[in-house]
């Protein structure tokens, strides 16, 4: 059927200039409006995604001329573009153990290797590890055997235990497993959680940790969670599996708690017998500590407040007859700042209670926005960070400690995710505030590269890292977990085959 509208006549060339100069002013509006609109992605930083151009970028329309990509015709007579490959970044240099000249062992050369991870060596000041490599040669097997305790202090790094756990694992296969050390009674997993344990309880428990704050009269104890019991309520505590049902024996149980005005009645059972009730109530807050112990060994302990005044508790340290415990008091959202909020002479008192042979503290990624760290030379940050050093030592100056740094994270940029620009500058504050106080210094950044490790991570296969752009997937945590037991097992072994002989006690 014949279409029934009207044909329209062609479209024939104008040549009225009044209508070229129309059209030219409407384009030359619309290129003025796009310049404004541009322009104003500069003004506001949330539009930096959507601007043309940014410093670093090639410059528009140069790149055609060079750069990135070559410019080809194909058989057919079509122009196409071919990019050329940008090389990856090469990695940073391994630090060394120490000081000076490379050392003839414990070095990255003696680091097994472990794909995408680079081998990261302790930088140990002499003598700075001597505590703990003392202790743990005392722990080899066939030798007088005890309890070698390392605590170790973090952030959401740290939270869900990974990459303690599996140092955790490497160091208890050869020197023993002391069991799981000091636990919080009572943990929201929001803040952490350690998965190879049995902790489990009801009743009118309120938790503080040190990350939110108002604990009462700033103590957080050691996990730097608290817990108070209004009323009746227990928590029972337990060590690893063993078996289908069965946990591991443990032989001593050493409670932290409070004592203060008004306090409650607290119970304390073991293989279901009650061994303990301690009254809580004193003139003055105060700590307080109870030990059990038992010759044949028990998987658990029970804490109960009979709901007769407020009851707080810090935790309870389970461990075996001998071994090493690697006791994680890591924090999501903990800082130099939240840890300067716990009563300095309470928490060295319940470090002391601890005889620890190793003080490991491992923050940063929540300090990258101290002024100090942003516009400033960071010396107000290295301070901070000293005087965190110095109250976890307070507790234990005879014990050796050691800094680990920060992962790398990301911000996004339009390239894709790029490091953050002030972690460099914060992890070598963070080395020498270590160098000072006499501490070793490990650099987890460097495990994942340095520059530019967060955005490698996250693109490996299996996925290495997380798009929140700031923390790990398990592998991830597991890989700088293991690559950690190197170091101190490297750096151990090299400092027993030196001719200054290690300590003998402590």
């Amino acid at each position: 059927m014949a279409d029934p509208r009207p044909a329209r006549p062609p479209l024939e060339p104008t040549s009225d200039p009044a209508i070229h100069r129309a059209e030219l002013a409407r384009f030359a509006a619309f290129l003025a409006l796009t310049a404004v609109l541009w322009g104003a992605t500069y003004l506001a930083p949330w539009a930096e995604p959507l601007r043309p151009w940014a410093p670093g970028d090639p410059v528009p329309l140069a790149r055609l001329a060079r750069g990135d990509s070559q410019v080809r015709e194909d058989r057919e007579g079509v122009v196409e573009r071919i990019p050329v490959a940008v090389p990856a970044p090469a990695p940073a240099p391994a630090p060394l153990l120490a000081a000076g000249p490379e050392p003839a062992c414990g070095g990255a050369q003696d680091l097994p290797p472990r794909d995408p991870a680079l081998p990261t060596p302790i930088e140990a000041p002499p003598g700075s590890l001597d505590a703990a490599f003392g202790a743990l040669a005392r722990a080899e097997p066939g030798g007088v055997g005890q309890l070698v305790r390392i605590l170790h202090w973090g952030d959401s790094t740290i939270a869900a235990d990974g990459i303690v756990g599996t140092a955790r694992r490497r160091l208890q296969e050869r020197f023993g497993d002391g069991g799981p050390g000091f636990l919080a009674v009572r943990v929201d997993p929001r803040w952490s959680v350690r998965h190879d344990v049995d902790r489990r309880g009801g009743g009118d428990w309120t938790t503080f940790n040190l990350t939110e704050g108002d604990a009462p009269g700033r103590r957080y104890g050691l996990a730097g969670v608290v817990a108070v019991a209004g009323g009746a309520a227990s928590v029972t505590l337990g060590g690893r599996k063993v078996g289908e049902g069965v946990r591991q024996g443990l032989h001593r149980f050493d409670l932290h708690y409070q004592v203060q005005p008004g306090g409650g009645t607290l119970e304390v059972s073991v293989g279901g017998t009650r061994r303990a009730t301690l009254r809580t109530a004193a003139p003055r807050r105060g700590e307080a500590f109870h030990e059990v112990r038992v010759s044949e060994g028990a998987p658990s302990v029970r804490v109960a407040a009979r709901g007769d005044g407020p009851v707080t508790v810090y935790g309870v340290a389970l461990e075996t007859a001998g071994g090493l415990t690697w006791e994680n008091f890591g924090v999501a959202g903990s800082s130099v700042a939240s840890m300067g909020r716990q009563r300095k002479e309470a928490l060295a008192e319940q470090v002391r209670r601890r005889d620890p042979a190793l003080l490991i503290y491992q923050t940063g990624g929540n300090e990258l926005t101290w002024p100090s760290v942003v516009e400033g030379d960071g010396e107000a940050y290295r301070r901070a960070y000293l005087q965190v050093l110095a109250t976890l030592r307070a507790g234990a100056p005879g014990a050796s400690c050691l800094v680990v740094g920060p992962i790398d994270q990301a911000t996004r940029t339009r390239k894709g995710p790029a490091s953050k620009p002030k972690l460099g500058k914060m992890i070598d504050l963070q080395r020498s505030a270590a160098r000072e106080a006499g501490c070793a210094f490990w650099d987890a950044r460097h495990v994942m590269g340095g520059e530019g490790g967060f955005a490698r991570w996250l693109e490996a296969k299996p996925r290495l890292a997380l798009s929140d752009l700031m923390h790990l997937t398990r592998p991830g945590l597991d890989l700088v977990g293991e690559s950690l037991a190197d170091a101190l097992l490297a750096a151990y072994d090299c400092r027993k085959r030196s001719p200054r002989p290690l300590p003998a006690s402590r």
